[in-house]
């Protein structure tokens, strides 16, 4: 149940904390005090859509933070999703002035998915808007599926239809592959043998281009070689070797008179060695390199054939005409195994075909139940409050296809009067508002007996209803509170008595700012402020009197 609602800076309200008791709970006000701001509130905490435009102070934040008394089945739900899970839990909504809001659960931060479906496990919330629903099919689908206690169910059901509808969607686009595969499979097919054929290698562009500019330029090389070669032939009447030999002669003299002149020395003798080696080595480069005219034609051709194969795939380097080989392969591998893939799919879905028929059978069977006990128990609360004649029938057809709710659709006929011929219509073509109001509160009152939500919340419920009716009205909301916290937002006096606490919500001036605030009124601040609903703000004796008895 809901414990507690504290709000700051949301709407009218400047700042308010309120404590909920067991029970029916009603609260009332002046037209414009702002009792439907408490449902925004509660709404906004359990995770409707934030609107900067609700904060009283637009430099400020607001927050509204719930108390609920949680019962141990939700405690599940808080462990799948990592939250703290307490008896009493705080649920806290903040809208920043930017726009942005933030939902905390026990502190943890929370998505909004998330915060709705605890809010869904919490309170039922009933406003006059949900009333025009019940004229809606679907709304009338989730008003059985709410009275069946079997929420796991339709929770299967629509987990299995997702992954139904999921098959299907992986079917259709493996059949639209396999249809563009076979126009394009012998052309990937010649593509691959093409790329398989030329068995390429990562680096061979790059090693094949400077293999080439070696063998094009053979010949000059092989001259400039040979000249240099030439200076360092020992044969020679000057030559490098030799020069050094001498002035490494000369100096080794002198060396022992100077240490820089030993210096001198060390370097002269590593430099004959380090000439020497580039002697060796260009000795042997010359004595390798061939002009090779067979070598230079495959380097031209195999270099044509790669430059071929990236124009024609658009890319630039070898290992991308490798990756698209190997992409074409998988393509090609694919389409050899797109009918036992397809096969495979099939099973899965003739799989779920079969759970969803199954599911879909036995949630028929609990919205028959539903139904009927609709049928049964709604009439007698409806005649009770003038609707003797009433006739209600929930008639439950079934679909040919699967829905995300199952195979069935509802229809609620209704008469409000007796026929000649017992005809029936749906509701939206023949009902009037009040009459709406007081079908749809006998529902919720048959329906309580099954739900599992521990707060009913019923914004004006009662419009276009009045007198005895009325009284009836909160007699029924009574009954649901000794199971369950009811509480309502009514402008009536004769639902307002029936309640074991009521609020008032009235308008102030706080700072030169009209202000909403909400007190729980006293045994003796019922009688005045019912006494106020009776005389229409003017009290008189008549109207203590008449309210000190509708309080008994």
């Amino acid at each position: 149940m809901l414990l507690s609602l504290k709000i700051e800076n949301y709407a009218l309200i400047k700042e308010c904390n309120i404590s909920f008791p067991s029970g029916f709970v009603s609260i009332t006000g002046e037209t414009g005090a702002g009792k439907s701001i408490l449902l925004g509130a509660l709404s906004l905490v359990l995770g409707q859509r934030a609107d900067v435009s609700t904060l009283m102070d637009k430099e400020r934040k607001c927050i509204v933070e719930a108390v609920f008394e949680i019962n141990e089945s939700l405690k599940p739900l808080f462990e799948e999703n990592d939250v703290d899970f307490d008896t009493q839990s705080y649920f806290r909504r903040e809208i920043l002035p930017s726009g942005k809001s933030r939902a905390f659960v026990n502190d943890t931060p929370v998505q909004l998915p998330l915060l709705r479906e605890f809010a869904d496990r919490l309170r039922d919330i009933h406003s006059q808007s949900t009333t025009t629903k019940l004229k809606d099919s679907s709304f009338q689908l989730s008003l059985l599926d709410s009275m069946s206690g079997d929420r796991n169910c339709l929770i299967s059901y629509k987990n299995t239809f997702k992954d139904y509808k999921q098959i299907l969607k992986e079917i259709e686009d493996l059949e639209k592959s396999k249809s563009e595969n076979i126009k394009e499979q012998s052309y990937n097919e010649f593509l691959f043998n093409e790329l398989e054929n030329a068995k390429l290698q990562s680096s061979e562009e790059e090693d094949l281009e400077k293999e080439r500019t070696l063998l094009s330029n053979a010949e000059q090389i092989k001259d400039c070689i040979f000249t240099s070669l030439n200076l360092f032939d020992n044969n020679a009447e000057n030559n490098i070797l030799s020069d050094l030999n001498t002035a490494k002669h000369q100096i080794s003299k002198i060396k022992e008179h100077s240490s820089d002149l030993a210096e001198i020395y060390q370097r002269l003798e590593s430099s004959l060695i380090e000439i020497k080696d580039i002697f060796s080595e260009l000795s042997s480069y010359n004595d390798n390199l061939v002009f090779d005219n067979e070598r230079l034609d495959y380097c031209n051709e195999r270099l044509d054939l790669i430059y071929s194969l990236q124009r024609k795939h658009n890319v630039d380097t070898v290992e991308e005409l490798i990756k698209i080989k190997e992409q074409l392969s998988e393509k090609l591998y694919f389409a050899d195994n797109i009918s036992s893939v397809l096969e495979e799919k099939n099973k899965e879905k003739d799989l779920l075909t079969e759970q969803l028929n199954s599911l879909s059978e036995l949630l028929h069977k609990q919205r028959q139940l539903s139904a009927e006990k609709i049928e049964r128990n709604v009439l007698p609360l409806l005649s009770s409050m003038a609707m003797k004649d009433a006739v209600l029938k929930v008639e439950i057809s079934s679909t040919q296809d699967f829905t995300p709710t199952g195979k069935d659709t509802v229809r609620f006929l209704f008469s409000a009067n007796k026929t000649k011929d017992n005809s029936l219509s749906e509701i939206g073509k023949v009902i009037s508002g009040g009459e709406l109001s007081r079908l749809m509160l006998a529902i919720k009152a048959v329906a309580a007996e099954s739900f599992s939500v521990p707060t009913l919340v019923f914004d004006e419920i009662d419009t276009g209803i009045s007198g005895d009716i009325a009284s009836k009205v909160g007699e029924i909301m009574r009954s649901i509170g000794l199971n369950h916290q009811v509480i309502t937002i009514t402008h009536l006096v004769q639902v307002s008595v029936k309640a074991s606490s009521q609020f008032k919500v009235y308008k102030q001036t706080d700072e030169g700012q009209t202000v909403s605030n909400i007190s729980l009124l006293s045994d003796k601040e019922r009688i005045t402020e019912t006494a106020l609903m009776l005389s229409d703000g003017n009290i008189t004796k008549e109207a203590v009197a008449n309210a000190k008895q509708l309080l008994q």
